[in-house]
């Protein structure tokens, strides 16, 4: 199937470049194992090898080793200058030991850059970062934990995430992909200075981008909140805010982040494919006596084999793995409500 599109957005150090980090520490330095229990609890081994793009704006996810944590323990905080491609092509062993499950794109942004697009900046780098994102399938909104749970006015939230940018982006733009998926993502969930449980985390989330939320819900899109860390729990000293020397890094909610993104993607193609191909089966029978006819259905159904695979594979660790550990809250179009998960 056609690469996976995925656009970071957040406020300067509100930590993209880090979880990226993490995804290195939990797919290239590590792999993640799941355990399928609907087929006699067979293993599942998932990985991420770096790709080698052609196009030189595109830069490997091998890239980042360099502020992987766990190879640099030093590392706290670093600032993208300038916009940049990751791409990532995630493997499963019972799958294929060759061939990637998928590929799935990260673009991530400077910090500030959100605010050019509101102000209508001129230039092309605005109109092709413009492009990008109205034409992602899944769209990651970074808020950082600790500045979430120390924000009291709408100023401090403002602030915070970026969330005035952000929700005006989003409320004066159409989208070219009308299918789409948002991920609150809460980085740094490790540090002791994170305050307020789960409900409180997302009250103030949900607040903060009320109009980006009003402009998911009318547009039927899913969204959700998830819970990361690249780091890993008990690992940074309460006093220096730092990573202790002995600290084992274990990030969490990176892998929920990328098999949610993957998961509901792929979700969304393979309802897309079956209502194309349905919509053609009502054709005339004189329209499908004709050669266009037969090669579009051709084409359909071996688009909707090819990713209906991929989605039998992704659903086991969407389904059983870390997905419910970090998802704290996830609302589908056909949801009545919020569901509340547990994390």
């Amino acid at each position: 199937m056609n690469e996976i599109k995925i656009s970071m957005l957040g406020v300067s150090g509100s930590g993209k470049t880090a979880f990226l980090s993490g995804i290195c520490d939990t797919f290239i330095s590590g792999n993640v194992e799941v355990c399928d229990m609907k087929n006699d609890d067979r293993s599942h081994l998932f990985r991420i090898l770096p790709y080698q793009a052609d196009n030189l704006s595109e830069t490997s996810i091998g890239d980042v080793r360099r502020y992987s944590i766990r190879s640099n323990r030093s590392f706290t905080s670093v600032s993208t200058e300038n916009t940049k491609k990751y791409i990532l092509s995630l493997f499963d062993d019972c799958y294929s030991s060759s061939s990637p499950l998928c590929t799935v794109s990260f673009i991530d942004y400077k910090g500030g850059f959100v605010e050019n697009l509101v102000n209508e900046k001129s230039g092309d780098e605005v109109k092709d970062v413009k492009n990008e994102l109205l034409s992602s399938n899944v769209i990651l909104i970074f808020a950082d934990a600790i500045r979430l749970s120390r924000a009291e006015s709408a100023a401090e939230f403002n602030t915070a995430l970026g969330c005035d940018d952000i929700n005006t982006f989003f409320n004066t733009n159409q989208f070219v992909n009308k299918n789409m998926t948002f991920l609150f993502v809460l980085t740094k969930d490790d540090s002791p200075e994170v305050s307020g449980d789960d409900e409180i985390l997302t009250d103030r989330i949900m607040h903060a981008f009320e109009t980006t939320l009003r402009i998911i819900e009318r547009n039927g899109w899913t969204f959700g909140i998830v819970r990361t860390s690249a780091v890993g729990r008990n690992s940074v000293d309460p006093v220096t805010n730092h990573i202790t020397p002995d600290a084992e890094i274990v990030p969490y909610g990176i892998d929920s982040v990328l098999f949610y993104s993957i998961y509901r993607t792929v979700s969304e193609a393979v309802t897309g494919l079956h209502i194309k191909i349905s919509d053609m089966e009502k054709a005339s029978v004189l329209t499908k006596m004709s050669k266009e006819y037969r090669n579009k259905m051709k084409i359909f159904k071996s688009q909707l084999e090819e990713t209906d695979t991929v989605l039998r594979y992704i659903r086991i660790p969407y389904n059983y793995l870390r997905v419910k550990e970090s998802l704290i809250m996830e609302k589908k179009p056909d949801d009545s409500g919020i569901s509340a998960i547990a994390g």
